[in-house]
């Protein structure tokens, strides 16, 4: 009788395919051997998300590279990674000519605490590019040293200005939730959308009440960024909101909803971001499988596996990767 099951197993087996852990396997190693360098990265980052060393050796190597897509990709997957070494590699290239390439570098290096940081971020905050000069003031906050911050606040850009005032507030400063919002006078949907980020993420619950109001009559993007403060200020009141967005027909608004709720649990909304991960736009797809493999993973595994028969290899690869991630 055991031998009759094992059979009949085997039988089935062969029958349906490849196991969905082997193929997912395989489509990780295929891809690190792809020729396109950006399905490189994107099984690189997979392998190292499962545990596998490979990963994050080849990230490493296409930064050594000269494909400059290549090693924006590699430094993009590192800070996704939460890559926590300081290497030599990054530092390099934050001296690249491309600006995108010092954007991204900057990015890996201020989400990291060792000492040397420090006097990088320092030299990033006088940048030419308005973004590094942010993520530069971003970065300082952890070293707790209100003296390198305070010139943010005379910075000529407001989106500048506004982090360097988070900054200082997360350090104890007092007053930077009214410096904020004196610079949202300026009528500005990239500027309201950092400013009321900032004002969330200094816990400015008196906020509230002026967040709310973006959620009707303003451009979609300035709505979306102002649930994301809300759910930063355990508010739920634009749950409906970010519903919608799921369901609009312009997909950088569809892109921009997955986003958040990659960061945020949201459990009403479960059943609509599975049907984003089969998006015809690559990104909303991406960016909803990866959020249902960080908080719903072992209840979408069945989902997982039939993703990874999807005509994108991007998607592929995340579907594989999400189906391995707490194996």
């Amino acid at each position: 009788m055991k031998r009759l099951l094992t059979l009949n197993f085997l039988i089935l087996f062969l029958c349906c395919g490849t196991a969905p852990h082997e193929k997912a396997l395989k489509i990780l190693n295929a891809g690190i051997k792809d020729s396109s360098v950006v399905i490189q990265v994107n099984a690189a980052k997979g392998l190292q998300e499962i545990g596998d060393s490979r990963g994050i050796e080849l990230l490493y190597k296409i930064l050594r590279g000269d494909d400059t897509d290549g090693i924006v990709a590699a430094l993009g997957a590192l800070y996704e990674l939460r890559e926590e070494r300081l290497s030599p590699l990054v530092v390099n290239l934050i001296k690249n000519s491309d600006p995108l390439v010092r954007t991204e570098a900057y990015r890996v290096i201020a989400e990291l605490s060792q000492p040397e940081v420090k006097k990088i971020l320092i030299d990033g905050t006088k940048d030419r590019i308005v973004r590094i000069r942010r993520i530069a003031y971003r970065g300082l906050a952890q070293f707790k040293d209100k003296t390198v911050l305070q010139p943010g606040l005379r910075d000529p850009d407001p989106i500048v200005r506004i982090e360097s005032a988070r900054s200082l507030g997360l350090c104890g400063e007092k007053g930077m939730e009214n410096f904020i919002r004196n610079e949202l006078k300026l009528k500005n949907p990239e500027v309201w959308a950092q400013g009321v980020l900032a004002l969330a993420e200094l816990r400015d619950t008196s906020a509230l009440d002026f967040i709310k109001k973006l959620l009707v009559e303003t451009p979609w993007d300035l709505k979306i960024t102002a649930c994301e403060a809300l759910l930063i200020l355990n508010d739920r009141s634009g749950i409906d909101i970010l519903k919608q967005g799921l369901e609009s027909e312009d997909p950088f608004v569809r892109i921009k909803t997955v986003g958040v709720l990659k960061r945020f649990l949201i459990s009403e909304l479960f059943e609509p971001l599975k049907e984003a991960t089969k998006d015809e736009y690559i990104n909303v797809s991406i960016t909803a499988i990866e959020a249902l493999a960080r908080y719903r993973q072992k209840e979408c595994k069945n989902l997982f596996a039939k993703l990874m028969d999807a005509p994108n290899p991007l998607v592929k690869i995340a579907a594989a990767t999400a189906y391995l991630r707490e194996e």
